[in-house]
């Protein structure tokens, strides 16, 4: 059905991947195929580095600067990224389960089918961020920027989004279900062939959206904004 269709792709073994040289340790460096699980690298700066495929789980990354770095298939789950620049970043298919990402800047950067399941991304912005296809399930996004990002069939179980902007985003084909919405300022999103159930929208924003064959199953839009949704 459709939600195994979205499930992402099996985890793949990083029992392979090599110690670090130290003088990789930079902004530009290459780290890919890498072993930097556990490892404290807080306030590191790693901008534009190469860390494809790197092992970074549990790892202390706390205010660190990986601004515009490759990290294609990264194992980052468990990983303590609070507060760290990740703008313009490449993080297709990585793995960012249960990591802390509170306060983390990942404003235009790309999470294509990334797995952002419970992770912890409070005040997080990510706002022109890609994440089509990503599965957020059991996150929580309180005062998260999410606008005008791409959340194109996104998977979204179990979320929490009070106070979220989502003005602009792309939620087409988006799935939600049980999510909290209460509050969030939905403007001028297309949520069009999205489905949305169990959603609690009251006293949001819903002004401007398309909500063409948006699929509705005991949503509560008491007090919601709809002027001039296309409904």
């Amino acid at each position: 059905g459709i939600l195994f269709a979205l499930t992402n792709s099996p985890k793949e073994s990083f029992a392979d991947h090599l110690e670090p040289k130290q003088s990789e340790v930079r902004p530009l460096g290459n780290l890919s195929h890498t072993n930097l699980s556990g490892r404290n690298l807080s306030g590191v700066k790693l901008s534009g580095a190469r860390l494809s495929r790197v092992d970074l789980s549990g790892a202390d990354l706390s205010g660190a600067d990986l601004s515009g770095a490759n990290l294609k298939f990264a194992d980052l789950s468990d990983a303590n990224l609070n507060g760290a620049d990740l703008s313009g970043a490449e993080l297709n298919r990585a793995n960012l389960r249960d990591a802390n990402l509170k306060n983390v800047n990942f404003s235009g950067a790309i999470l294509h089918r990334a797995d952002l399941g419970s992770a912890d991304l409070d005040y997080a912005n990510l706002s022109g961020a890609n994440l089509s296809k990503a599965d957020l399930s059991n996150a929580d996004l309180p005062g998260s920027d999410l606008s005008n990002a791409n959340l194109f069939e996104a998977k979204m179980h179990n979320i929490d989004l009070p106070g979220t902007d989502l003005s602009n985003a792309n939620l087409t084909g988006a799935i939600m279900y049980n999510a909290d919405l209460t509050t969030a300022v939905m403007s001028n999103a297309n949520l069009r062939n999205a489905y949305m159930v169990y959603v609690d929208l009251r006293n949001g924003d819903l002004s401007g959206n398309d909500l063409q064959n948006t699929v509705w199953n005991r949503a509560y839009l008491q007090d919601s904004n709809l002027s001039g949704a296309d409904l």
